[in-house]
């Protein structure tokens, strides 16, 4: 097959995507309008070329700074060039949105596509396979090909029925023959890493740049099992793992149409699908796993990541490696991000926590036992709860108020990474975290449509108290106590239940491989019982006071800086959420691409 080309060259900054370089031998350069624009998916492209790379991280950057909020507003936003108006509406989750795109524009612009459609795990064992022990190995795949064009509707709706994140399982050497891996694991570098890239956490999620900052942000967007779609960085939300689990940053497998016919209108005709070997893909590398100076021993685990010299963990390493060469961490400007980040977060939980209270969970008879597991599950549970959402916001906090102490000492000691420009740095990091902390307020609806005013300080004080529960009333979803909370509905056996999770809610790691199908009787802390037993959860949390911290460098006793959520008495029917978007993106709307 010779030298398939998936290394994109050039930056990607406020003015889009620079001019690439792609080693290919396919076609043109593809339509500025859709080659298809009716449902016939006519092929008139053997493979994917250079351009075609390109176009689709446009595509895919053009959706990401958009402001849709869903898979279907994001096909049918202005930001897609390729809509029609009689396009058919595709939803989905992260791992949906991920293939649908890919697909979408392969239809689109009459390219070759195909799909890995089933999955066993790769050591037999009979596990879920989206969090199975040793990965997963390709069982089937699918090609948008035939004798005559495929419905495009019926080829792309099928893919949300058949994907899940169990596709991105997989060990980086397995499934290169015909049944070949749709991903492999990109060198890290603005060559290939690009939007259009995906982020896979091993913990059931996906996601999808969108865009890369200067100062080496990963931006990220992603569907979620209540269909909302939001934005985010790539950081330890997305956690780094053993190459069994396929962890990290993906590309897609440049693949080629072979032994088809060319008919008459230029489009080809039959013919099978197939993927390029990873030695035959420029952008290939395992240096995701093993680092940039790996272990002599072969032992992923013990692999260093060296930047100039120095050796720093993963995340650190992307972040360092894609950065602007001039780059510094600016300890103020890394709060402000991450409280924005953080709001951003906190936001699309709101929208969650009201979708399920719209639903009536709140006023539902709670079920006998919970899931066989509340993070991995399906149903009513996957897509009203979020035991996962709020495991992820908790570890964002935790690592904001590590980063930021990590940072401050760094700084006391000299490091010239670390840039700040200001005469006072415990000042100027308490003032941003007051400014950021205001400018994230929200509201939530109580029980009697009465309405409770809070800030990102608010939420960071109840962190461990919100429940991930659906059924519980929406004062418990945002940890409310005292007067907050007596307009809460919830009956004895529900505050039973919230007492019983407080384990569990003490948990910022998401666990899959552990039994939780157990009564509120049955559930007790880990210290008292084994997991099999009812064991379940963290006997404590982990330390994320950001506040604390902050008020500790500065000298402020900690009594004098709290405060309480406001009461707000304005009676009447919610309206049906939608998610809001990060601060920082706004700033992306208007072509910021670089901290200021």
């Amino acid at each position: 097959m010779g030298r398939w080309g998936s290394g994109l060259r050039g930056r990607i900054g406020g003015a889009g995507l620079a001019a690439l370089a792609l080693a290919s031998t396919a076609g043109a350069e593809p339509a500025p309008h859709p080659v298809n624009k009716g449902d016939a998916w006519r092929i008139v492209k053997t493979e994917w070329s250079a351009s075609d790379e390109l176009a689709f991280s446009e595509f895919v950057q053009a959706v990401g700074r958009s402001t849709c909020t869903t898979l279907e507003s994001c096909l049918a936003n202005s930001a897609n060039i390729y809509h029609v108006d009689d396009d058919p509406e595709f939803t989905g989750d992260c791992a949906d949105m991920a293939y649908t795109l890919r697909a979408y524009f392969a239809w689109k612009n009459g390219l070759p596509f195909s799909y890995q459609s089933a999955m066993r795990t790769a050591d037999g064992k009979p596990e879920d396979l989206r969090y199975s022990s040793n990965g997963n190995i390709i069982a089937a795949r699918r090609d948008a090909v035939g004798e005559k064009p495929v419905s495009a509707k019926s080829f792309i709706g099928r893919i949300g029925g058949e994907v899940s994140t169990a596709m991105f399982r997989t060990h980086p050497d397995n499934g290169q023959g015909a049944l070949f891996d749709d991903f492999y694991p990109v060198k890290i570098g603005r060559d290939a890493v690009r939007p259009g890239v995906l982020a896979y956490d091993i913990y059931g999620h996906v996601g999808i740049i969108y865009d890369i900052l200067d100062d080496g942000r990963i931006l990220v967007i992603a569907s979620h099992p209540d269909r909302s779609v939001t934005r985010t960085t790539y950081g330890s939300n997305f956690l780094r793992s053993k190459p069994d689990l396929g962890a990290g940053l993906k590309g897609w497998r440049p693949i080629r149409l072979d032994g088809a016919k060319r008919l008459a209108d230029g489009s080809f005709a039959g013919g099978k699908i197939r993927g390029a070997k990873n030695a035959d893909i420029p952008a290939y590398s395992m240096e995701q796993f093993i680092g940039n100076r790996p272990d002599p021993n072969g032992d992923w685990r013990y692999g260093d990541f060296v930047v100039k010299g120095r050796t720093v963990n993963y995340y650190d390493y992307i972040r360092r490696t894609l950065a602007s060469p001039d780059f510094a961490y600016d300890p103020v400007e890394e709060l402000k991000y991450g409280m924005q980040t953080l709001c951003g977060a906190v936001r699309d939980r709101k929208v969650a926590v009201e979708r399920a209270v719209s639903a009536g969970f709140p006023l539902q008879p709670h079920p006998p036992r919970l899931p066989p597991n509340i993070y991995g599950t399906y149903g009513p549970w996957e897509g009203y709860s979020t035991p996962s959402r709020d495991a992820r916001l908790k570890v964002a906090f935790i690592d904001l108020k590590r980063t930021i102490a990590e940072l401050v000492a760094h700084f006391n000691g000299g490091d010239n990474d670390v840039r700040y420009e200001g005469d006072n740095l415990p000042r100027d990091l308490w003032e941003a975290y007051q400014l950021e902390k205001e400018a994230c307020t929200f509201t939530y609806w109580r029980s009697d449509d009465s309405r409770i005013r809070m800030n990102l300080g608010h939420v960071q004080d109840r962190l461990w108290d919100l429940s991930f529960d659906p059924y519980h009333c929406p004062e418990r979803r945002w940890g409310a106590n005292g007067a907050e909370l007596t307009t809460c509905t919830d009956d004895e056996p529900k505050t039973r239940w919230y007492e019983a999770q407080r384990w569990l809610r003490y948990q910022a790691e998401r666990t899959y491989d552990v039994r939780m199908d157990f009564t509120a009787d049955e559930l007790k802390p880990p210290s008292a019982a084994r997991p099999e037993d009812g064991g379940i959860g963290a006997e404590a949390p982990a330390d994320a006071d950001l506040r604390a911290y902050l008020a500790s460098l500065n000298s402020f006793p900690l009594a004098s800086v709290g405060e309480k959520p406001e009461i707000t008495l304005v009676a009447g029917s919610p309206v049906e959420p939608e998610p809001q978007l990060p601060a920082w993106h706004s700033k992306i709307l208007n072509g910021w691409t670089k901290p200021n």
